[in-house]
């Protein structure tokens, strides 16, 4: 019993020096470095969804090509000498990886937050061992089981539903709903605020956005936004339901002080690339838009956030203003410490710290 004890302060030690950690490398970059203290890992190429608002799952012939076990561990080390505490992962879908598992534990043992995105499809399968996820990011474009036309893939909805109730059966991993607004979708925007609120989880909405689906290399693809895009009054209507949802006390995760500038489209400078360095699955850093990509096979984070290429972006992003994603907005404010969104965000913290682990 003492054993047991012991082991659990030990953990709750551990939580709050990487939390701690987090918030000092945001600082860090914020006033010394300007340089990315999180990891965001596209860390397999394969996906078992074919999404009709995406185009990433057209990738999956390339799987082969993902980084090893130990390859993927080198690559934490090397980020965690750089100076990045946050790793973020996504896909493809990274719960095929059957190592999955391995790969956050090992990243939340060297000190990292640890953060996933998935479609949910094997999460209640493999809830024990995702039981060192922090956060994790789960799509949902539905409220019911139409989420599986939109997303490709029978029986999706029902995956999802019990992956969120055994993840947090098995931990404390704090749950968030992520859900694409499309023009299949867009009644969905206030129900989805109400599952999110029945189930007791946060919810973050984004639009539909250009993606990939030959090569990061090659670059972006439109086609997402051409087939299924909101036109500028939807998209306005979508920014003035989600203010309107806020207000009503829905657990949306953007701030009031973000969608209120949403809806009143409001300029604002994008911080993103100071925050988050992208890595896709065979080790290449490629930009937001797409437009670039670095060989870190060949090279280094070090060389590659000293060099032109990383400098040009920032200040192209810093210009930008073309994302739909609201999420991108709210952590560029919160890098700025604007006093308002900082003071909003204390609600949306309570989101997560409610939720039942």
């Amino acid at each position: 019993m003492l054993a047991e004890q012991e082991e659990k302060w030990n953990q709750r030690k551990h939580n709050a020096v990487r939390f701690f950690d987090t918030f000092v490398s945001m600082f860090k970059s914020r006033l010394f470095t300007h340089r990315p203290f999180f990891l965001a890992h596209a860390i397999t190429y394969a996906c078992n969804s074919k999404c009709k608002t995406c185009t990433y799952w057209q990738m999956s012939n390339r799987m082969n090509d993902d980084l090893s076990t130990q390859d993927a561990f080198s690559l934490l080390d090397e980020a965690y000498d750089n100076g990045m505490r946050g790793y973020y992962l996504f896909g493809g879908e990274p719960i095929i990886r059957k190592d999955i598992g391995k790969i956050v534990d090992y990243a939340k043992d060297k000190g990292f937050l640890t953060t996933m995105n998935t479609n949910a499809s094997l999460l209640a399968a493999k809830a024990k061992e995702l039981r060192n996820l922090d956060f994790i990011f789960v799509s949902l474009d539905y409220f019911n089981d139409y989420h599986d036309f939109i997303r490709g893939r029978p029986g999706s909805f029902n995956e999802v539903i019990k992956g969120i109730k055994k993840i947090r059966e098995v931990g404390n991993t704090r749950v968030v709903l992520v859900t694409t607004i499309s023009t299949l979708n867009v009644d969905a925007i206030e129900p989805m605020a109400k599952l999110a609120r029945d189930l007791e989880v946060g919810i973050s909405y984004n639009s539909v956005e250009p993606t990939v689906q030959s090569s990061f290399e090659l670059g972006r693809t439109e086609t997402p936004v051409q087939n299924f895009g909101l036109n500028e009054m939807q998209l306005q209507g979508f920014y003035d339901s989600l203010l309107r949802l806020k207000r009503d006390g829905y657990p949306l995760m953007e701030t009031e002080y973000v969608l209120k500038h949403f809806a009143q489209s409001k300029r604002w400078t994008c911080q993103f690339p100071k925050m988050f360095v992208y890595v896709s699955a065979d080790k290449k850093i490629f930009s937001c838009t797409y437009n670039h990509t670095y060989d870190l096979n060949q090279g280094s984070f070090r060389h590659y956030f000293s060099s032109r290429l990383y400098q040009d972006h920032v200040a192209k992003a810093e210009k930008c203003n073309i994302c739909v994603r609201t999420c991108v907005r709210g952590y560029s404010y919160t890098y700025d410490l604007k006093p308002l969104h900082v003071m909003n965000l204390v609600s949306e913290a309570g989101i997560l710290l409610k939720q039942k682990g």
